[in-house]
């Protein structure tokens, strides 16, 4: 796949990043403030690609599914004295991956109902803050996707929104998630809603 992403800041790099390769990308905002990406240029698989953009910048994508990938820390060095437990650093690294793939799959999910807010015809940024009770509280679009009604529609949908579990301890807000154009026939991103439609269970 052709890579033409300039060396700039990580969060524009990162949306650049979720359009060309048409995955989803979530991270904690914070993450990326401050930081540069690398230049990729080239043909490269998506997930080398990001390994490249990422470069130097302490943080390494995580797969969550075959489209979407999550931002997080890199984990201690290589080479370092194993703990006789299990290294606390890796175990938040595996904690908030987990959290941020639910996120992930939760807001897929309620977008899949929505026939609008379908994965595949839109691109778009967003910012939102999760509550200590797992409710979206606040949104914030990073950008337009040139249709208001979907614009408006995908602030509705979020912040209505309830996550299953609470936000892990240390985690930054706001969560910056980008949703890239892509289609969702090929890719699947709404197969099981479509699946419990089919079953009636879905109105």
């Amino acid at each position: 796949m052709p890579f033409d992403i300039p060396s700039q800041p990580l969060t524009s790099a990162l949306e650049r990043y979720g359009a060309t390769a048409r995955r989803e990308v979530l991270y904690d905002a914070r993450l990326a403030t401050g930081r540069r990406s690398s230049e990729v240029r080239g043909d490269f698989a998506p997930s080398d690609a990001l390994q490249v953009l990422l470069d130097g910048t302490g943080l390494v994508g995580r797969l969550t599914s075959e489209n979407a990938v999550v931002i997080v820390p890199s984990s201690p060095a290589a080479g370092q004295p194993a703990a006789p437990d299990i290294d606390p650093k890796k175990a938040d690294l595996v904690i908030r991956a987990r959290y941020y793939a639910q996120v992930q799959e939760r807001v897929r999910d309620a977008f899949c109902r929505d026939s609008l807010l379908r994965p595949g015809r839109y691109r778009i940024a967003v910012q939102f803050w999760i509550a200590s009770t797992g409710a979206v509280q606040q949104t914030r679009l990073l950008g337009k996707t040139g249709d208001a009604r979907v614009d408006s529609a995908i602030e509705t949908t979020l912040r209505g929104l309830r996550i299953k579990d609470v936000p892990p301890p240390g985690i930054s807000q706001p969560l910056t998630m980008v949703v890239a154009p892509r289609p969702s026939e090929q890719t699947q991103d709404c197969a099981g809603i479509d699946a419990i439609r089919t079953s009636g269970e879905v109105n």
